[in-house]
């Protein structure tokens, strides 16, 4: 295959594969220099590259005690990845393991609770406590929340939408799943202050299919089966080898 010079640097070519393969490093970046303008722009940052190289081995740095031992560690990290990488190589999880996991833990695949509610936020729980009373007694809670909410949602009412669990703060939540839908609830303190919620709709847990949380399940198998392998190859290394530890 004939090859395109695009540039040489004291005599070092720099081809257009070169260019293409800084391409494909740049992924979505890249898509102004796919055209033969934007491939020079590349090129002469290859260019530039390559004379630092070419000035760093002029002054020897690639043989400076910093450099060979900073090499060493990198390639002590590349061995060890390799090393994992040739260990757990074999490892396999069946669809008849993913499915007995699934049948022993179906506690752990449900879905959240989904809810739509309205909160005035006040800063104490005597104000909390009359607002709730007020709205009980037939004043507009939407009002209400306009008039003395401390939240950006008074704006709209108090209207938070739709939330599901792990959204809001764990008292918020926790009041939300206990409370009844069109009721007010007592107040409730967290970080912000004190709220007191109207539950406009709850939908809840319902549990997932085998096929929704597959995946999951394979690679909780593949990791505890990978922590297994890792386990028993240090055990086996540790009786064959000679450990000194001044600890």
């Amino acid at each position: 295959m004939e090859k395109n010079v695009m540039a040489v640097v004291n005599g070092v070519e720099i081809l257009e594969s070169d260019v293409d393969r800084f391409i494909d490093l740049m992924g979505n970046r890249a898509l102004p220099y796919k055209n033969p303008e934007g491939k020079k722009q590349l090129c002469e940052e290859l260019i530039k590259q390559e004379l630092i190289i070419q000035d760093c081995y002029n002054k020897k740095l690639d043989e400076s005690e910093a450099f060979v031992k900073e090499i060493t560690e990198i390639k002590r990290s590349i061995l060890a990845k390799h090393f994992l990488n040739e260990l757990f190589s074999d490892i396999k999880v069946s669809d008849e393991e993913i499915k007995e996991y699934y049948e022993e833990n179906k506690n752990l695949f449900m879905s959240k609770y989904v809810f739509k509610a309205k909160h005035i936020l006040v800063e104490s729980e005597e104000k909390a406590k009359e607002l709730k009373k007020r709205a009980e007694n037939g004043e507009s809670f939407e009002e209400l929340a306009m008039e003395c909410s401390m939240c950006p949602s008074k704006e709209v009412g108090g209207d938070l939408g739709e939330f599901t669990q792990g959204q809001m703060v764990l008292e918020f939540e926790n009041t939300c799943i206990d409370s009844e839908v069109g009721k007010v609830s007592e107040p409730v303190k967290t970080q912000f202050g004190y709220h007191i919620i109207k539950l406009e709709s709850k939908v809840a847990p319902e549990q997932l299919s085998l096929e929704e949380v597959k995946d999951e399940i394979e690679k909780s198998i593949i990791k505890a089966k990978e922590q297994i392998a890792y386990v028993s190859k240090m055990d086996s290394l540790m009786k064959v080898s000679n450990v000194e530890r001044n600890y």
